[in-house]
């Protein structure tokens, strides 16, 4: 398979490398745009992500997908730092979905004194990943689960569902308390029951993380 970069996710023991082909990128663009489809992200609609560098793997085809669709998009890093980054663009720019969000952005935005009812008033689809998705239901908002099942995103199509991987690409299951993640196509990296650090519940292709 022809290399096209190297991702990595997050495993019971930390960080974990993953050669990625240019083949399975360019099937993740696909479906990723189908993703943000079902999402309501198409032409003229605004989507912000919120990642980091080393999950470049996972996002990248999202970030695609979105330019595939017509939508526009923002980038802010998932970090403290940058809530204030995510504050200006919620504040300035009407977005259909934001996709990403971490406890440290909230952090971030309890720094500056930001509500989150305030920050993420009238966007559709809030993205957000375990310990920020109990934190905006808290404060009276409707997030959308959000998770990295390691190489796999997974993304709620409703509030209170659970997050979705793709079903053409990826089969998780559980092992004990923690997620595994199977692929179904050829990638450069084989995962076979893979252990993830997502500790949940598995239903269909969905999760439903554990607090």
């Amino acid at each position: 398979m022809t290399p096209w970069g190297v991702g990595s996710y997050e495993g019971p023991g930390g960080r974990e490398p993953w050669e990625i082909s240019h083949e399975e990128i360019q099937r993740d663009m696909g479906t990723a745009s189908k993703t943000l489809a079902e999402l309501g992200v198409g032409p003229g609609q605004r989507v912000l992500f919120c990642s980091m560098l080393s999950e470049a793997g996972q996002f990248w085809p999202l970030i695609v997908g979105a330019m595939l669709s017509g939508a526009q998009l923002s980038c802010a890093d998932a970090t403290e730092g940058e809530a204030v980054r995510v504050a200006m663009f919620t504040r300035l720019i009407e977005y259909r979905a934001v996709l990403g969000v971490t406890p440290a952005i909230l952090d971030g935005l309890d720094a500056l004194g930001h509500p989150y009812a305030d920050v993420f008033a009238g966007i559709e689809v809030i993205g957000a990943r375990p310990g920020a998705y109990e934190r905006l239901r808290a404060a009276g908002l409707s997030p959308r689960r959000f998770v990295l099942c390691g190489p796999a995103v997974a993304i709620a199509d409703a509030p209170d569902a659970p997050a979705l991987v793709s079903a053409s690409e990826w089969e998780i299951a559980g092992d004990g308390d923690r997620v595994v993640v199977t692929g179904r196509r050829e990638r450069a990296t084989t995962f076979e029951r893979t252990h993830t650090a997502v500790r949940g519940d598995v239903v269909g292709n969905g999760v439903v993380w554990r607090t």
